[in-house]
């Protein structure tokens, strides 16, 4: 049915079967070809109102602040002065085109013209232009005067604009047989209202199988007049069906100069992979050169299977060649392999490289499996090779691999580990041992009725390097240090829990085997080759949790008083420390660490237990549920001394009771939050670690923090307290507005050092100083870091003083230039991650 009026009203047609519209410019909604007459009645057509197919004609559909809701500009930054938002067009039902202008003509061929405020509108797109006509016998359309054309998702704009709809395999064909419209604007400009992006482009064709070809092109993110940074090119190709683009002569201005240029680049429009070049990141040092530069390459080779090629300058070191291979397999699972080398380093001669994988993923619903191998050429690699950061302190390289059953109430697990020690200057028996191989059950039942089971039965084989190069001198290992060694653990736990919610009662008893089959490469060294050890366990944990209401500071909080007794038994076992320690360490003192029932991690020590735990936490919580104040208080008190030790030679500790832990958690309001841990030792009154903190939060991107951690133990022979460590870190970042923010660090060492003591080159250990500037389209951070690392017995500290100027730029919505500095504050700012900015 054809309708067809003049002035002020709206014709209809309905579009041809098959025809395909472009994803980006919508287009091709211009007056379809001419089609045998439609016989339906008007009134079984839908109709749409003139006025709803109206939209509000801002250009590119910016809207300045004061055109925005209260709510609107409430979220944009003071430095942005306006927002892209999208049209919400009315969707006509399918195949349907409407339009209307001032005056209309259509022939019986089809032909039409339009001419006056013409808008025509189909599916969710409108073109608004002065005038319009349309041969039917070509397929040609041609729009005149201003321009427009916005589905929601893209505004386009020109001065003239022709549509052509051609059959593949003439002009435009794809050789699909497919149909194929076509768009062209001249002086065009364009936005991407929901991504506030914006462009322009001298000429633009867009076609309705998704590619758009632009000729002296330009993008930006930048609001509009305000082109502080744009990218430029001669050309541009966007192939939305692939998902893959193209640009020839690229320019990178800023105010309108050239700063960076690539005479061809491919890249990814979407989130799809594609072949190209990422992001190129830098780094300046102290004396302004160039510190380090990475410029990489992405290869998609597979759906499941990608690499990236980077090659990396480091200063004073040269070229190194860094590869990483990613897969995804359904064996495999996810896998990582990362490959640097450089052949000779411009500073030693030496060839340099590194190695590393990463594997993980599920065979089965119940199998999974992971993996991981480092190796690196040389002990220093870390630390050239990650200049941007800092020292790196790193002194052993995991080598591990695991494969897991997880049953309905047990977990099997086979595991081999070693580790590469990159410090030279550990000595071979403060190495760790390889775990080859490694094999366990665990199991654990519970029931309703508060009743558990658990079990653990695991054999492992330890070995250790005998010899090694230690600080340039060949050593071998003898005697003790000598032993490698099978074990074989046995544990079973039986335990009942009676909780009511004010109170509760955990009893577990616990039987704990170890056997052992030693060995030594040290022939002169006698030993027992085959050790067992046998020791039960009990214990009864208990609390009780009492609350009270509490005004606080005029709000209504509730109090709490949580009571905790623990008590731990187990016989002294004579002969451990003829075992080597494979894998146990001292349990870490803590308040927690007070009710662990263990005075040992690992499972080559059966620490003899008689003792008693009190401990008391409370908690000020509102009615929200959160914690305002937490305070705990505990020791431990020993019957009979404490025989077990991790070396032979250490003396038995013969004290009553433990050191008093202590552990604060306050936040007086929203903005203050003070913490502070401290163990004292009541024998010799002096705390033996100690943690202060305060952070400072007043609004958002607004954080400063304070610590002070001290470490001092007892010198038995001079009857005195060393210092172990004492350091001072304050830190913060401070957004003065939301354009500029200043961040900063200071970690001092106030340990006070005596004659002939090594100590570190410079009191303040690390400083970090710097600034961050953005506005609506780009964000500057400019930082000066310095370290100085920290004093060692073994190691001469003399030249390894490190300083680095660091400064990336953020073309907001595209890209980052230069590295490290986010990565930098995060490391040394608590609460940094925390922090907002502007971005689209």
């Amino acid at each position: 049915m054809t309708v067809l009026t003049v002035g002020q009203q709206f014709f209809s047609r309905s579009a041809p079967t098959g025809t395909r519209l472009s994803a980006l410019a919508c287009l091709w909604l211009a007056v379809l070809p001419a089609q045998a007459e439609d016989t339906t009645s008007q009134a079984d057509q839908p109709t749409v109102s003139a006025d709803s197919i109206r939209l509000n004609s801002t250009p590119l559909n910016w809207y300045p602040r004061a055109a925005l809701t209260a709510e609107q500009a409430a979220s944009l930054p003071s430095f942005c002065s306006g927002m892209y938002l999208p049209a919400t067009p009315v969707t006509l039902p399918a195949k349907r085109l409407e339009a209307e202008a001032d005056h209309a003509f259509m022939d019986s061929d089809g032909n039409a013209e339009l001419t006056g405020d013409v808008t025509m509108h189909y599916g969710s797109t409108i073109l608004k232009s002065d005038q319009a006509s349309w041969d039917a016998a070509l397929q040609h359309g041609s729009f005149s005067g201003d321009i427009r054309v916005d589905n929601g998702a893209v505004v386009l704009q020109g001065k003239g604009a022709s549509y052509s709809h051609n059959i593949a395999g003439e002009a435009g064909s794809d050789g699909t047989g497919d149909e194929v419209s076509e768009l062209k604007l001249q002086q065009s400009e364009y936005s991407l209202p929901e991504r506030h992006m914006r462009g322009s482009a001298d000429h633009m064709t867009t076609r309705s199988d998704g590619v758009i070809a632009l000729q002296g092109a330009t993008v930006t993110w930048c609001e509009p007049g305000q082109n502080d940074w744009q990218i430029a090119a001669s050309e541009i190709h966007l192939d939305q069906q692939k998902g893959i683009g193209s640009a020839w002569n690229t320019r990178l201005e800023v105010m309108d100069v050239p700063v960076f240029y690539l005479p061809y680049y491919r890249f990814p429009i979407d989130d799809r992979r594609t072949t190209g070049f990422l992001d190129p990141s830098f780094s300046i040092g102290g004396d302004a050169g160039l510190q380090e530069l990475k410029t990489p390459f992405y290869l998609n080779l597979a759906a499941n299977l990608d690499a990236t090629i980077t090659p990396h300058y480091v200063n004073e070191h040269g070229w190194l060649w860094e590869n990483q291979l990613r897969h995804k397999t359904a064996l495999l699972g996810d896998g990582e392999l990362n490959y640097a080398y450089l052949n000779q380093d411009a500073s030693t001669g030496d060839e340099r490289w590194l190695i590393n994988y990463r594997q993980s993923g599920k065979i089965s619903e119940r199998w999974t499996h992971e993996w991981i191998y480092n190796h690196v050429s040389d002990d220093d690699y870390l630390s050239d090779f990650n200049s941007s950061y800092g020292i790196d302190r790193s002194t052993h390289l995991p080598r591990k691999g695991r494969v897991t059953y997880r049953g309905d109430d047990f977990t099997v697990n086979l595991e081999a580990s070693e580790y590469q020690t990159i410090d030279s200057t550990i000595s071979l028996e403060e190495r760790p041992y390889k775990r080859l191989p490694q094999a366990s059950l665990n199991y654990q039942k519970r029931w309703q009725d508060g009743w558990k089971v658990s079990g653990l039965l695991q054999g492992s084989r330890f070995l250790r390097d005998q010899s090694a190069l230690i600080d340039g001198t060949e050593e071998s290992l003898s005697g003790f240090d000598s032993l490698n060694g099978n074990r074989l653990v046995a544990d079973a736990d039986l335990g009942w829990r009676f909780d009511n919610g004010w109170s509760y009662v955990e009893p577990q008893v616990s039987y704990r085997y170890r056997a052992y089959r030693l060995d030594s490469h040290d022939s002169s060294y006698n030993y027992d080759a085959n050790q067992q050890f046998v020791a039960p366990r009990y214990s009864l944990d208990s609390g009780l949790r009492f609350e009270r209401p509490l005004d606080w500071f005029g709000d209504q909080q509730t109090q709490t008083l949580e009571p905790r007794l623990f008590w731990v038994k187990s016989p002294y076992v004579a002969g451990q420390d003829e075992i080597p320690t494979f894998d146990t360490k001292i349990t870490s003192t803590s308040y927690d660490s007070l009710f662990t029932g263990d005075r040992f991690t690992g499972y080559d020590r059966l620490a003899d237990l008689d003792q008693v735990s009190i401990g008391a936490t409370s908690r000020i919580v509102d009615s929200e549920g959160d914690e305002w104040l937490r305070f705990s208080l505990g020791r431990m008190y020993f019957s009979g001394d404490r025989r077990v030790q991790i070396e032979a030679d250490e003396i038995n500790d013969s004290r009553a009771t433990s050191s008093t832990l202590a552990e604060l958690e306050w936040r007086p309001n929203n903005n203050w939050g003070i913490y502070n841990t401290m163990e004292w030792d009541t024998y010799g009154n002096f705390a033996r670690q100690s943690r202060l903190g305060i952070r400072y939060t007043p609004e958002t991107n607004r954080m400063l923090n304070l610590s002070v951690n001290k470490v001092q133990s007892e010198d038995n022979d001079t009857n005195s307290i060393d210092v172990d460590l004492y350091q001072a870190d304050i830190n913060g970042f401070w957004a003065i507005n939301d354009s500029w923010a200043l961040t900063g660090r200071v970690l001092r060492d106030m340990k006070q050092y005596n004659a002939g003591e090594r100590r570190p080159e410079s009191a303040v250990l690390e400083s970090l100083a710097g600034f961050e500037y953005q506005n609506c389209c780009w964000r500057f951070q400019l930082m000066y870091k310095e370290t100085s690392p920290t004093a060692d017995d073994d190691a001469d500290y003399s030249t390894n003083k490190s300083n680095s100027l660091m400064f990336s730029i953020q073309l907001k919505g595209l890209t980052t230039l230069g590295g490290g500095t986010d990565a930098t504050l995060r490391n040394s700012i608590q609460g940094y991650t925390r922090r907002q900015y502007h971005d689209y």
